[in-house]
């Protein structure tokens, strides 16, 4: 069984790693996949403005 979850995060630097930042409320529903492989689609927009 496969679970998708979709949301916008923001990337933050702390000392020489990077860690995605999820919205509070996949937070709770992340947690819950600690210390497990996941696979990572990163799909980034540039702004057209």
């Amino acid at each position: 069984m496969s679970v998708v979850y979709i949301f916008e995060a923001n990337i933050v630097k702390m000392g020489n790693r990077y860690y995605i930042y999820p919205p509070k409320q996949y937070r709770e529903k992340i947690a819950k996949l600690h210390g497990k492989k996941v696979k990572i689609l990163l799909l980034h927009e540039e702004d057209s403005s």
